[in-house]
C-alpha cells in the first residue's frame, strides 16, 4: 500500500511513507499553502482606508451570547491573538456615574471597566499583527460629558502619548453610530472630499442591496461603510459576509465568541495579505466605472484561473483526539469535502471525496480531481471541511479550513486544520495539491 501510494504522489521520486509523513507535513517556508508571508504594508499602515477591507469584531467583549453572558477582556485579547484588528467596545456610565463600563445595554450582560479593556488591548493589540488596531465605540455618554473627557484620559494613559491628551471627539474615529434615513441620502455623501462613515446591520444591507446596490458600492468608493449583525442573532451566530463584500463594505462586524462557516469564511479571507488584518478590495470594487458588471453579471465575465485540488492524504487525529472520540469501537471513517464560495458564478457546492474506512491516517488514493473555474479570484475563498462518516447520517466534523484563492501556491502543500471555533489544531493538517491554469483567449 505504501509503496503504490509513493508511486501515485511522487511517480518520479522513489520515496518512503516514512519520509513523506516526517516531512511533507512539516509545515515549513516550503509547505506553507498561502503564497504571502510577508503583508504589502502599503495596504496596511494607515488601518482602515477606503480601499481597504478590515478584520473586524463585533462587541468584541462578550464571552458567549448577546443577553446573559459575562463582558471580560478575556474575548478581547482572543480576537486580537487571532488578527482581529477592529475592536467594538459599547461605552456606558457606570451605576454612580463617576466611570465608564463596557456592557451590552439592556441586557442582563455583567459589565467590565473601560480601563481593564484598554490595558488588555495594549497587551495584546500587537500579538499577532503589527499594524493598526481600530477602536470603535458605540457612545452612551451624553448624559455624562466628563465620562467623555474621562474616555480620552484613559485612552492617554493606555495607549496615547504621555504628552498630550487627545480631544473626545477625535478619538472616535470609527464611531458606531447606526445610520438614519435610506440609501437615497448617500448620494450627497459622494460630492464631498470629506470621508463619511455609516452603519448598518444586516438587514439594512439586504434592503439596500435590493433597491440600491449600484449607489452603495459607489458609496463605498468614497466613505467607509460597517454591517454589524442583526439583533435578533443572540446566540451571538453570523451572517453572509460575501454580501457585504461584494458591495465594498470595509468593516463587516462578526461575533468572533462564536462558531459556523460564516466565521470561517471570515477567518480564511483575512488569511491574505500575511494576515496582518487588513486586505485591499480588489480594483474592480474601486473602479467608478467597472464595479457593477463584475458584482452583478459575473456570469458574463470570462474565466480567469482554473484551479484544480487533489486530495492525497490526512494526518494527526490520533494525537489531537481521544481514540474513543469518532467511534467507540473502531478507528474513524473520513472524507474530505471541498467547495468554492465567491461572486455568485464562482460559487460552488461542497463535493466530497470517498469514505476511508477505519484509519486514522487516511490516504485517497484515486485519480479524482476537483475542478473549479474562477471568474474574481480576489474574493474566491476554498472550503474545505474533514468528516467522519455516521451510519446514523449525524456525520462528525473532523476539521475545517478556508484558503484565499488569491494567495494559494501551487503543487504539494500541507494544509492545517481548524476546529469550529477556528482555532488551530496541533497536528491535523492534509496533504493536497493544487494546479492553476489559465484559459487560452481566442
Amino acid at each position: 500500500m505504501s509503496a503504490q501510494f509513493v508511486n501515485f504522489v511522487y511517480p518520479d521520486y522513489a520515496v518512503s511513507m516514512a519520509r513523506l509523513i516526517g516531512l511533507e507535513f512539516q509545515e515549513d517556508a516550503n509547505r506553507k499553502v498561502i503564497t504571502s508571508t510577508k503583508p504589502n504594508v502599503k495596504d496596511c499602515l494607515e488601518g482602515v482606508k477606503i480601499e481597504s477591507i478590515g478584520f473586524p469584531g463585533h462587541n468584541s467583549y462578550l464571552t458567549g451570547n448577546q443577553l446573559s453572558s459575562d463582558c471580560s477582556i478575556e474575548p478581547i485579547k482572543k480576537a486580537l491573538k487571532k488578527g482581529v484588528r477592529v475592536i467594538e467596545l459599547d461605552l456606558w456610565p457606570n451605576i454612580t456615574k463617576d466611570d465608564i463600563d463596557v456592557c451590552h445595554g439592556g441586557t442582563l450582560t455583567t459589565p467590565v471597566k473601560l480601563s481593564k479593556c484598554l490595558k488588555a488591548i495594549k497587551e495584546d493589540a500587537f500579538s499577532f499583527s503589527e499594524y493598526p488596531v481600530i477602536l470603535t465605540f458605540e457612545d452612551h455618554l451624553h448624559p455624562c460629558p466628563h465620562l467623555q473627557e474621562k474616555v480620552a484620559q484613559q485612552i492617554q494613559l493606555e495607549e496615547g502619548d504621555e504628552d498630550e491628551v487627545p480631544k473626545y471627539r477625535d478619538l472616535i474615529a470609527i464611531h458606531a453610530t447606526k445610520h438614519k434615513g435610506g440609501m437615497e441620502n448617500f448620494g450627497s455623501h459622494g460630492s464631498s472630499n470629506k470621508v463619511g462613515r455609516c452603519s448598518m446591520n444586516e438587514l439594512a444591507l439586504e434592503d439596500a442591496v435590493a433597491e440600491h446596490s449600484h449607489q452603495l458600492i459607489r458609496f463605498t468608493q468614497r466613505n467607509i461603510l460597517r454591517v454589524y449583525p442583526k439583533g435578533a442573532r443572540v446566540d451571538s451566530s453570523n451572517y453572509d459576509p460575501l454580501i457585504a463584500w461584494l458591495r465594498g463594505a470595509q468593516m463587516v462586524a462578526f461575533n468572533m465568541q462564536g462558531y459556523g462557516r460564516f466565521l470561517w469564511m471570515m477567518q480564511g479571507f483575512f488569511r491574505a495579505n500575511g494576515g496582518c488584518g487588513y486586505v485591499k478590495k480588489p480594483d474592480f470594487l474601486l473602479s467608478p466605472d467597472g464595479a457593477c458588471d463584475e458584482v452583478f453579471n459575473s456570469k458574463a465575465l470570462p474565466i480567469k484561473k482554473t484551479l484544480k485540488v487533489k486530495i492525497y492524504m490526512g494526518e494527526g487525529w490520533r494525537a489531537d483526539f481521544h481514540f474513543r472520540h469518532f467511534d467507540y469501537c473502531s478507528p474513524p471513517d473520513f472524507y474530505v469535502r471541498v467547495g468554492m464560495v465567491g461572486v455568485p458564478a464562482d460559487a460552488s457546492k461542497m463535493r466530497k471525496t470517498k469514505t476511508v474506512n477505519d484509519q486514522w491516517i487516511p490516504i485517497w488514493n484515486e485519480n479524482e480531481e476537483f475542478e473549479f473555474s474562477i471568474r474574481v479570484p480576489e474574493l474566491a475563498l476554498l472550503r474545505i471541511d474533514v468528516k467522519d462518516y455516521d451510519p446514523s447520517g449525524e456525520d462528525e466534523f473532523a476539521g475545517q479550513t478556508c484558503l484565499p484563492v488569491s494567495e494559494l501556491r501551487t503543487g504539494i502543500r500541507c494544509v492545517p486544520l481548524y476546529n469550529r471555533r477556528g482555532d488551530v489544531y496541533r497536528s491535523v493538517k492534509l496533504l493536497m495539491r493544487f494546479d492553476f491554469s489559465t484559459p487560452l483567449i481566442n
